[in-house]
């Protein structure tokens, strides 16, 4: 079973919510936020310390490109693995730290309106929140603080004397891993997921809302917005948050971030 996040949160903007009898599974990128996995890699290797440790990071990534596009495309456990090979010999406390900046900076800035307010209107009606993703739990763990989320589930890499070793550890958080675990956590809940409402963007994520009894398409890229019409699943469009997104790099794309870094090297 995938790694499970779970704090007590004594925040909660819900005082007069009703107990949680059924639950609400959502997936982060692209279903909360207007942001993807890359987007966090580039943010982590660009701020790990200085320019000339930077240029390394970069360009090594940057070498990964081919394979993160046939990644995307075809299938995205491999997509994570990818990824997060970039982050071999960074440290467990350096990833974390980042992982609360790149929260802070940068993904609650980007989490749509519309997507918080449904969280918490379902809270609201007894639909206990719990975040399902790809990202790594230490960018999943200050986000569901934000949001006073008590459960997650969320890709973790394997640490070895204090450092990451690019690897992520079993099971990889993508498609029907995702299902599963939303399939053991009702389980251990007495939750029916024929009661659960599920949120996603992706194709790729077709096994986990068809998990759910109330499965939701959000913002859903060509084939997923296909599968939900032939199923009748509601759809959403959530416009992207309209602020000052100067101060970081979510709309950075490899070669211009690469081109910064030498720049600011010289």
């Amino acid at each position: 079973m995938s790694v499970r996040g779970s704090h007590n949160s004594s925040n909660s903007r819900n005082g007069r919510a009703k107990p949680a009898t059924r639950a609400a599974f959502y997936d982060l990128d692209g279903t909360l936020a207007d942001l993807n996995l890359v987007h966090a890699a580039l943010f982590i290797l660009a701020n790990l310390g200085e320019w000339s440790g930077r240029i390394g990071s970069i360009a090594a990534f940057a070498a990964r490109a081919p394979r993160l596009y046939l990644a995307e495309r075809k299938d995205r456990r491999l997509l994570n693995q990818v990824l997060f090979e970039s982050l071999k010999g960074v440290s467990a406390d350096r990833l974390f730290s980042l992982g609360e900046e790149y929260c802070e900076r940068v993904l609650i800035k980007h989490l749509y309106p519309q997507a918080v307010e449904m969280l918490e209107a379902n809270r609201r009606v007894g639909l206990e929140p719990v975040l399902v993703t790809g990202s790594p739990d230490f960018i999943v763990a200050p986000l569901a603080r934000h949001l006073a989320v008590t459960q997650f589930a969320s890709n973790r890499l394997v640490i070895s004397r204090g450092r990451a070793t690019g690897r992520l550890a079993e099971p990889v958080m993508a498609a029907d891993e995702k299902a599963e675990w939303c399939a053991e956590y009702a389980a251990e809940r007495g939750l029916d997921l024929r009661s659960c409402w599920g949120y996603a963007d992706s194709y790729y994520d077709l096994p986990f809302l068809s998990a759910m009894g109330h499965a939701v398409a959000v913002n859903p890229d060509r084939k997923l917005r296909a599968a939900a019409m032939s199923r009748h699943w509601p759809i959403l469009t959530f416009e992207k948050p309209d602020d000052d997104r100067s101060d970081d790099y979510a709309g950075e794309g490899i070669v211009e971030l690469s081109r910064r870094s030498a720049d600011g090297a010289s």
